[in-house]
């Protein structure tokens, strides 16, 4: 596994906020016109919606998407609720991005305008980073890797599996824990390894890093420590780069494992 050839497909950064609320299509104008200037860029798409009015307006939906196209990738912002009094949803998407600082400047400027538009007193509760990556193995062949160093199985376990085997993949999954005086320490973390489908010489990884404002509980007789719950303080592009942080370390111990 080449650690230096980690590549990224796409940077995915979510707040969750409340308390829950309609944001107005006026509003909306706002946030726009202020992304476009803290952005620079001038053509990014704006579409708004909100079902008919509800006796209840703090149970109306609404849904503001801004899009725009970067060569090869795109960068998609979306500010919604549901409805149903969950919190406000803040998700950046960028597919194919140029570069790590080109993600997080643009996921800072989006949370600063929407936050600075939005009147109230917001309180965060969970903030979330989903990385897409690839990764060119040694020898140029990800299923030998994923069997050879991924998997303590015996070959002829494989082999009872049917032939020929084309595709392999694990995931790994830890919970959030209790925070230490540290926000950003204990997320909840998934990690998914497979085979690049459309390139056999090198895998897939998917990275989700949450972390949550009080941590699920492992068991279902445990409580919840109400004096340990997590504060939701840090920018977006912090959280990127403990996401970046924990994936390269996962490959380059691969590497290693892998005398590669």
């Amino acid at each position: 596994m080449k650690a230096n050839s980690l590549r990224t497909r796409g940077v995915v950064f979510a707040y969750l906020f409340g308390p829950p609320r309609f944001v107005r299509r006026e509003e909306a104008y706002r946030i726009h016109a202020g992304l476009c200037q803290a952005l620079g860029r001038e053509d990014l798409s704006f579409q708004y919606n909100a079902p008919e009015a509800t006796p209840n307006p703090r149970s109306q939906a609404f849904s503001i998407q801004f899009q725009r196209k970067e060569g090869r990738g795109a960068i998609a912002i979306t500010i919604d609720n549901p409805g149903i009094q969950q919190p406000i949803r803040l998700v950046v998407n960028c597919e194919w991005p140029q570069s790590t600082p080109h993600v997080t400047e643009t996921t800072d400027e989006t949370a600063k305008v929407v936050f600075d538009v939005l009147e109230g007193k917001w309180q965060k509760v969970l903030a979330e980073v989903r990385l897409r990556a690839q990764c060119d193995v040694a020898g140029g062949n990800g299923l030998e890797f994923m069997k050879g160093h991924l998997f303590s199985l015996p070959k002829d376990w494989f082999q009872s599996l049917g032939e020929p085997l084309v595709f392999s993949s694990a995931k790994f999954c830890v919970a959030a824990s209790t925070p230490t005086d540290d926000s950003m320490t204990n997320p909840k973390r998934e990690l998914s390894i497979e085979l690049l489908r459309d390139d056999p010489g090198s895998l897939y990884l998917e990275l989700m890093s949450q972390w949550p404002q009080i941590p699920e509980p492992t068991r279902p007789d445990a409580g919840i420590s109400l004096g340990k719950i997590r504060a939701i303080t840090d920018t977006p592009s912090e959280y990127i780069h403990d996401a970046y942080r924990f994936l390269e370390e996962r490959v380059s111990q691969l590497q290693k494992h892998a005398g590669g």
